[in-house]
């Protein structure tokens, strides 16, 4: 997986009159200037081209940069737009050309999975145009990864974890790979739940794609104070409830117990109208108990088939829609979690190895569709799971 280079720790003396909140802002504004210069190279681009959005056009493409866009070109098909051929890719239509259909369900002739009922209920009155997501964590705010292709051909995005108030996450080094996985500590950074629906809310409804925002929090009232503030915010259609977080009072994650996990989940949904999914952790004792109350540290292929062994317990016990996640990197991935009860599933660590993964596993899903003359993809949910006894 192309990770970022290692680069040298740099101790910054931290002010012992502060607040840990205030400690960790000033550690994470210390290290701004050597993250926009990076980030700006991985783009192929000089920082004051990456404020702007204007390319320098007497500047001479690097190295690098002729590598990225030879790497995009050839992808070109997966993106559903033509090659890339502005320079440097820093002010480019995040439209890619690609032709919008009026009907939200439909996909654009041109595209692979045209023509193929890949339509699911991921959750109860959430109807997507197929069931492939994005991971919370892993798509930023959705707006990043539109600059490499037409994400409106998602079922849903769902987007970083949204809490009350702004986080700066935890200090650098946050990401570390392992065989066949990632493990992660980024400390939900977010600019909070109000700077997210003004900032992102207009680019959303812009992409034409569906948005579910997942929820973090360390109490109940923090759940239902995010949910408050995104209230009527342009493309969202659900929330996703992140119940891996430890509540304030006893320190348990709220996923553990189906107690907190049902008291959260009531409050929420007391709060909007709109299609609530609870994200269980599977470091819970009794996770379907959870389940039933209220679909999952390490992440990547090496959970896969834990993940896809919880799915398959959760589908028989609960009638309300899954959603399959954890270390779907394929098309094969996703129809393990169908066939095992899920009805739609989540691909989050596989976009950092391969942007266009989320892509390729809807163009997979069709594939499948078509060459076994199936209806539709829903015929594929469930079909693993024991015959109901009469």
């Amino acid at each position: 997986m192309p990770w970022r280079r290692f680069r040298k720790k740099v101790e910054r003396p931290i002010d012992v009159s502060k607040s840990i909140e205030e400690s960790l802002e000033d550690a994470a504004d210390g290290e701004s200037e050597e993250d926009a210069a990076e980030l700006a190279e991985l783009d192929d681009a000089t920082i004051a081209e990456a404020a702007t959005g204007e390319p320098d056009d007497d500047r001479a493409p690097t190295e690098l940069g002729e590598k990225l866009r030879g790497a995009l070109d050839a992808d070109a098909p997966h993106r559903g737009g033509p090659p890339r051929s502005a320079p440097r890719g820093i002010a480019v239509d995040r439209r890619l050309g690609a032709a919008r259909s009026e009907d939200p369900h439909a996909a654009s002739p041109s595209y692979p999975e045209a023509g193929v009922d890949l339509t699911v209920e991921a959750a109860r009155g959430l109807r997507l145009k197929n069931p492939v997501m994005t991971a919370s964590g892993t798509f930023g705010q959705g707006v990043e990864y539109a600059e490499l292709f037409d994400v409106s051909r998602l079922g849903a995005i769902v987007n970083k974890g949204t809490t009350p108030a702004a986080r700066p996450g935890n200090p650098q080094y946050r990401i570390a790979e392992t065989p066949s996985g990632i493990l992660n500590s980024i400390g939900l950074e977010n600019p909070g739940a109000a700077e997210v629906a003004r900032k992102y809310g207009k680019a959303w409804a812009e992409l034409g794609v569906a948005v579910i925002v997942n929820v973090a929090g360390y109490s109940v009232d923090d759940y239902v104070f995010v949910v408050h503030e995104m209230t009527g915010t342009p493309g969202v259609v659900a929330y996703e409830i992140n119940v891996s977080c430890p509540n304030v009072k006893g320190g348990m994650l709220f996923g553990c117990d189906p107690d907190l996990a049902a008291e959260v989940t009531r409050a929420v949904k007391a709060e909007t109208d709109l299609p609530v999914i609870v994200k269980l952790t599977p470091n819970a004792p009794d996770v379907v108990a959870v389940a039933r109350a209220g679909s999952g540290g390490l992440s990547g292929p090496a959970i896969r088939p834990i993940a896809v062994h919880i799915t398959y317990q959760v589908a028989q016990a609960v009638s309300i829609p899954i959603i399959g996640a954890g270390g779907v990197t394929n098309a094969q991935d996703a129809l393990e979690f169908l066939m095992a009860g899920a009805s739609s599933v989540q691909v989050g660590t596989a976009t950092f190895a391969d942007p266009l993964a989320p892509l390729k596993v809807i163009e997979g899903l069709a594939a499948y569709v078509k060459e076994h003359s199936l209806a539709s993809i829903r015929d594929v949910i469930g079909v693993a799971l024991p015959a109901p006894e009469d």
